[in-house]
């Protein structure tokens, strides 16, 4: 029996295992999320109690968890999409590059728009 293996040309076993991986992380995050925020109904959804809710340690590590794996399952899968329109070599090592610049950048400012809660 002959094993294949998912080749770099393809986008890498690696990536393709982590896209399964932060699907699950997602759907657990935002079924958490939501049950939460919506279903055990804490309160008006307002300005003030989004704050409040914030200020819990544990709403912060959800929505900046919920961040990066979101951020990580959408920039792998368009790369993906892009290796699949035959990048390759070089080209494909920079589109790896350019995402993952764009994917800390966005995270970085998502990370500062929690920042007033971060340091409460």
């Amino acid at each position: 029996m002959r094993e294949e293996t998912i080749g770099a040309d393809r986008g890498g076993m690696w990536a393709w295992l982590l896209q399964r991986v932060t699907a699950v992380l997602l759907l657990l995050g935002l079924a958490v999320h939501i049950i939460v925020t919506h279903a055990l109904g804490l309160g008006q959804l307002s300005f003030e109690n989004v704050g409040i809710r914030l200020g819990s340690t544990v709403f912060i590590v959800l929505d900046l968890g919920l961040l990066a794996v979101g951020l990580f399952h959408g920039l792998n899968g368009l790369r993906g999409v892009l290796l699949d329109y035959g990048f390759s070599g070089g080209s494909r090592r920079a589109v790896s590059v350019v995402l993952g610049i764009i994917g800390v950048t966005a995270f970085a400012y998502g990370t500062w728009a929690l920042w007033p809660w971060l340091t409460a």
